[in-house]
């Protein structure tokens, strides 16, 4: 199934309408480059011609040629073994089939019987030889594309033999005549005069989806219709293919669950490796075995350091140097720095699934002997699971050492520095080097936390709780790992937390963690008394906590400061990215979203510095996401959450993404992709670990997206859900924006009692709910200005014309010029209808005569020049002069055109 590939068939179409021309085509194999040209010349109307080079093509003397090689010579062969031009020879197959030979003078049989034996006895004429042959093709192609458009399309040009590429590069340098357009296709660029490089990207996750069975999008739907594949299944295979569509469809059809390359890629794959030499061979066996541990492992593994081929490899520089040109030649390895990493996993994997047993545990010794970091792992990989546990040990690498926790003392080791420490080994509260069980599993737990992985950081704090049931203050600390655990798969912690203060009523972190999650559920008053309490006792992260509540007020500056305090007074990074979080969101709210963006800015590179661009990185990108959509910069919205979530953050995190994704989607009119959004993002907020804000938030988009499409039965079922369902007092953000989406349907008038308003955000959204009640939409427009969101403002500015005719042709085009700055095509669609319903013009006055109006008019009601002439007592010959003076006024080329631009733009 074709997908995707957009812009890459409109380069094509371009192409061909400005020939003569040529495009390359360029991509890695199995990239899709093939299907591209084929879904390109499935539509067009031309005569298509095709051939390719092929590695194993046998060289074959031609008619008149004899066996000494002086004619293949001539011709230009590559060398021996090879059949010189063969991709050509399809091809000009083609066009004498369809056309004859006969367009030649002579038939062909100077040049052309040389590739086509069909033509008849060559005729020699030795001083000619390939120059004749050269010219012949040009001829043939030139005077084929007189009768009819032709495509020649040449396959897979990084096999061809010099004589093919040097025709090629010779018909590029002499090809005048419009009609010719010659598509080539290669795996790495090639030199072609005037030929224009059209690079295949690989595709992305939800292209991936389509392809291999599509997904049922909808306003409302979203399931995954993919034959026998989960969601996860789907994200495991665009992992590994790296959004290539051959490997993508080989481990579909292979199964997800396997962790072998299928068979059906690995030749495809080992191709280049093969060719290669022995020592150029063992080194990139060992960069396989070196990297290959990053499959199971939480730490990075996927580059292996120059020091380390040449350490496992034994070999000087120069040796090393020279057995490494050729496998970076054959791009089987990139240079990364000063280290190498595979071109693609799969290649990798492929590598090292052809490798014996004993050549693997062999070269996962020696990588554990020369990456201390990693040794743990390849240790394990070789089978010495006591060897994989000191090595855990000493790399803190709790969750290896977790995992090998019986094997902390099998009776062999060698004791001293090998050794982790005495004490016993096996389960339950035994201990090892002065730490028990519940100690490993609380550090792993915290590992896992750190990387991302929630679910497994879950599973093993609980654990650990079960562990320490008789210890209240440990008990208490992993009730408040367990809540942080939580938060990020979107569940509520209140009830731990105020457990874990129970038990341990003095320290501070955890009053602390209590009084942010009070925070969250609108619980001010108690959230601000146990945050100062949890300060005075020397806990930097109520400062965070105290900066929301303060902002909440209006107080803006002492909020900043505080956010400061806390990342300088920061036990750890986490703390601090916490605060940058903080601000950023805080600032958003307030409609500071410059500043918002500033903020964010500067927290995601400090997760980058410190590691933790998943995990906390990954919450900040929402936080700079939010800021850029309000602003309007759609594009680089989807940057910043494209290039988050392909990092898997934690649930949380990968929700609070996506809802700025699917804002954007409703905003542009990607309404189907939207709905898709909202499916994926609803299961990770099923709790309220942020409060009513977090729950809320997929409503707000599901209600945005049903009145963006019109369906108000189902934007009326939302909002009265949310009316029944919630308290919207408690909300920060989304009471407002859902109150408004109620009061369109119809199912409000005024506000619930005690619904509060902090912020101009929040103000705006007040003035257009009161807008929708009846009251005034240019207050709404005033709001939004202050706030300096164009999308809303744009909303606000077609309402307040639709309630003011007089001012309607001024505000309708602001709109309109919002909507073409934005890409909107929910606020385009809005104006127009604006437009056509107040008879008011968009654009410039074309200069219409009263006659030219009454005749357009009646053009737009479907009559012809002589109903026209006969409706207004004029000749048809008149009818016809005003209706050609229309079209040229209003620079359109149908009367059908002309009528629809004249009702969307108000002529009319």
């Amino acid at each position: 199934m074709f997908v995707g590939r957009e812009k890459q068939l409109a380069a094509l179409a371009a192409a061909l309408e400005r020939t003569p021309g040529a495009v390359l085509v360029v991509g890695e194999a199995g990239i899709g480059k093939s299907s591209l040209v084929r879904e390109f010349t499935r539509g067009v109307d031309a005569l298509v011609a095709e051939g390719g080079a092929d590695p194993g093509t046998a060289f074959q003397p031609m008619a008149g040629q004899g066996s000494s090689g002086q004619g293949s010579a001539g011709l230009g062969s590559a060398g021996q073994g090879v059949m010189p031009y063969a991709p050509f020879v399809p091809v000009l197959r083609r066009l004498v089939r369809e056309y004859g030979a006969e367009l030649i003078p002579g038939g062909g049989r100077m040049g052309l019987a040389r590739l086509l034996p069909e033509l008849g006895e060559l005729e020699e004429h030795p001083e000619l030889g390939r120059a004749r042959l050269f010219e012949e093709v040009l001829l043939l192609v030139e005077r084929v594309a007189e009768r009819r458009p032709v495509v020649l399309v040449l396959e897979d040009l990084h096999w061809a033999d010099q004589a093919t590429r040097d025709l090629l590069v010779f018909l590029l340098r002499n090809l005048t005549r419009p009609g010719v357009l010659v598509i080539a296709t290669s795996r790495e660029p090639l030199r072609l005069p005037v030929a224009e490089v059209v690079k295949v990207p690989p595709l992305g996750r939800d292209e991936v989806a389509r392809m291999l069975g599509g997904t049922d999008g909808g306003i409302g739907g979203g399931q995954s219709v993919v034959p026998g594949l989960a969601r996860t299944d789907i994200d495991r295979i665009v992992a590994r293919s790296e959004g290539n569509p051959l490997f993508a469809e080989a481990l579909a059809d292979a199964g997800t669950t396997s962790p072998t390359t299928p068979a059906s890629l690995r030749e495809l794959l080992l191709a280049g490796a093969e060719r290669l030499g022995q020592a150029s061979l063992d080194v990139l066996r060992i960069a396989a075995v070196s990297s290959s541990v990053s499959r199971s492992a939480l730490y990075e593994g996927s580059r292996t350091p120059h020091e380390v081929l040449r350490s496992v490899a034994g070999l000087d520089d120069l040796a090393l140097d020279e057995a490494l040109r050729p496998v970076v030649r054959a791009r089987l390895l990139l240079v990364d720095g000063d280290g190498y990493v595979f071109r693609h996993t799969l290649i990798r994997d492929a590598v090292y699934d052809d490798l014996l047993p004993g050549e693997r545990i062999r070269l996962h010794i020696r990588c554990a002997e020369a990456r201390p970091e990693l040794a743990a792992d390849h240790w394990y990989a070789a089978g010495d699971r006591r060897r994989a546990f000191q090595a855990a040990w000493r790399a803190h690498r709790w969750g290896r050492v977790l995992e090998l926790w019986d094997h902390s003392d099998d009776g062999g080791h060698e004791g001293g520095e090998d050794h982790p420490g005495g004490g016993g080994r096996g389960d339950g509260m035994d201990s090892v080097g002065g730490m028990d069980h519940a100690a490993v599993l609380e550090l792993a737990a915290k590992d896992a936390l750190h990387v991302g992985d929630a679910e497994r950081a879950e599973e093993l704090a609980g654990l650990a709780l079960d562990e320490v049931s008789g210890d209240p203050l440990r008990a208490a600390h992993l009730l408040e790992l367990r809540v942080a655990i939580r938060d990020l798969l979107g569940e509520d912690g209140l009830a731990d937390l105020r457990e874990a203060v129970r038990l341990a009523p003095r320290e501070a972190r955890l009053i602390g963690a209590l009084a942010n999650t009070l925070a969250w559920n609108g619980q001010d008053a108690e959230a601000r008394a146990h945050a100062e309490d949890a300060l005075a006792l020397g806990d930097a992260r109520s400062l965070v906590t105290l900066a929301a509540l303060t902002a909440l007020e209006g107080d803006l500056t002492t909020a900043s400061r505080l956010h400061a305090e806390a990342r300088a007074a920061a036990p750890d990074d986490d703390t601090v990215l916490v605060a940058y979080a903080g601000e950023a969101d805080v600032l958003e709210a307030a409609g500071e979203h410059t500043r918002a963006e500033a903020v964010a800015r500067r927290g995601m590179a400090q997760a980058r510095r410190v590691g933790m661009a998943r995990s906390r990185g990954a919450h900040i990108a929402a936080n700079l996401a939010e800021p850029l959509a309000s602003l309007g910069r759609w594009k680089e919205a989807r940057e910043v959450i494209d290039a988050a979530l392909a990092l898997d953050p934690p649930p949380i995190h990968r929700a609070w993404l996506l809802m700025v994704l699917g804002t954007v989607a409703v905003w542009e009119g990607s309404l189907e992709e939207a709905a898709d959004v909202l499916d994926r993002a609803r299961p990770l907020m099923r709790g309220r670990s942020r409060g009513y804000d977090s729950c809320l938030e997929p409503d707000l988009l599901e209600g945005r997206l049903a009145v963006a499409a019109g369906d108000v039965e189902r934007a009326g079922r939302l909002a009265d859900h949310v009316l029944s369902a919630h308290d919207l007092t408690l909300s920060r953000r989304y009471a407002w924006p859902l109150l408004v989406i109620a009061a369109r349907t119809g199912r409000v008038r005024q506000a619930p009692s005690g619904m509060e308003t902090m912020g101009r955000v929040q103000e705006a959204y007040r003035a257009t709910f009161e807008a929708e009640c009846g009251g005034s939409w240019a207050a709404a427009v005033a709001a939004w200005r202050t706030v300096g969101q164009p999308y809303t403002l744009g909303q606000a500015l077609v309402r307040a014309a639709e309630q003011d005719p007089e001012a309607a042709r001024e505000r309708l085009r602001e709109a309109a010029a919002i909507a073409g700055r934005l890409g909107s095509e929910p606020l385009r669609r809005e104006v127009e209808a604006a437009a056509a319903s107040g008879r008011v013009r968009l654009t410039a006055d074309p200069g219409l005569s009263a006659r030219e109006l009454e005749v357009l008019e009646l053009v737009a009601e479907g009559m012809s020049n002589k109903q026209i002439a006969e409706r207004l007592f004029i000749s048809a010959r008149t009818s016809g002069v005003h209706v050609s003076n229309i079209m040229a006024k209003l620079g359109v080329g149908s009367r059908v055109e002309a009528a629809s631009l004249a009702r969307r733009t108000g002529l009319l």
